[in-house]
């Protein structure tokens, strides 16, 4: 089906009326989009950034429950990577959160040797608390393989043999208890529910966060370029590619000020949504670019002589064919 109708040359920019007729092509609507649908499919096929299952603090407990101990161990120490989150959406010292937050409140469903424990490491010493600790996560070094070459220069570590957990000996307190009670949590699940009923509003926050204290899970992030300093946030498992339409929202989360916090990157993002929204329709040149590529053509052309049909006994065919479109 088509359809004339007049139009100003496009190459002259004033108030003369209409130069001359078009005819447009409606037909062709359907055949361009469903072009730009294939082109989209393709894209998506080639580029597009494949879906991985999450994963959950239950499914690394269960894998890797050594690398689990460790975890734990170390935000009793205060030596986990979590630490540098004590400030992010008032999270609290990783401590309380990860391990005595839900060990004490589960207490009187994992035994009386669970409640003494929790009831022993409060009533002790800040500086004990950190000594029982930090003997435990020494000991556990002494059953951890050891990294070499690039994996050691890359600050990856292993995880303790989990089946040599009880040879271990020395004055740790009641931490090995705690710790032990929570892999339980975790491997059950309920860690994981504990914390997304701690923070309802970043269900998925805390929980990452322990992903990576983990050090099976912190190595995995380091090997596929997935953690901040990487640019993780435009890279995938397993995909070099990536979610590559996210550089833009990448830039802003590691490079400017403020990006990496949930308030200063979404109003970077909306500073960046405001200069493109202007300047498509108001920047000379690049307003202009449909029509410097002639895109019009796609969708109209000009008839042949002999086409149209006079209108009350005028013939407008001298105005028509004189520039027929290539």
């Amino acid at each position: 089906m088509e359809h004339t109708d007049t139009v100003p040359e496009q190459t002259k920019m004033s108030d003369q009326p209409p130069g001359h007729l078009v005819r447009h092509c409606f037909w062709k609507y359907p055949l361009i989009a469903g072009g730009l649908a294939i082109l989209l499919i393709a894209l998506a096929f080639i580029v597009g950034s494949p879906n991985w299952p999450r994963d959950t603090i239950a499914g690394v407990s269960q894998d890797d429950p050594g690398g689990a101990v460790l975890a734990f161990t170390q935000e009793l120490n205060g030596t986990s990577a979590s630490w540098a989150n004590v400030g992010s959406h008032g999270m609290g010292e990783p401590s309380q959160v990860f391990v005595l937050g839900p060990v004490s409140d589960f207490a009187s469903l994992l035994g009386t040797n669970i409640v003494q424990a929790v009831g022993t490491y409060e009533k002790a010493s800040t500086t004990q608390r950190q000594a029982w600790a930090g003997a435990y996560e020494q000991a556990l070094g002494t059953i951890t393989p050891k990294v070499t070459g690039e994996a050691e220069a890359l600050g990856m570590v292993l995880s303790p043999d989990y089946a040599r957990l009880d040879t271990l000996t020395g004055d740790f307190g009641p931490v090995p208890t705690l710790v032990r009670a929570d892999l339980t949590l975790a491997q059950r699940g309920y860690l994981e529910q504990y914390l997304v009923g701690r923070d309802p509003g970043h269900s998925l926050q805390l929980g990452t966060i322990w992903l990576y204290d983990h050090p099976g899970m912190m190595n995995s992030a380091i090997t596929n370029g997935l953690t901040d300093d990487q640019w993780g946030m435009v890279k995938e498992r397993g995909f070099s590619v990536g979610p590559w339409y996210l550089i833009i929202p990448a830039i802003f989360h590691v490079k400017f000020p403020g990006g990496s916090v949930g308030t200063g990157f979404v109003l970077w993002n909306l500073v960046a949504a405001l200069i493109f929204l202007l300047a498509v329709p108001m920047l000379p040149g690049l307003r202009d670019l449909p029509r410097r590529l002639r895109l019009y053509r796609l969708i109209y052309r000009y008839p042949a002589p002999g086409e149209l049909v006079s209108t009350g006994g005028e013939l407008q065919e001298e105005s028509v064919g004189k520039t027929e479109a290539p």
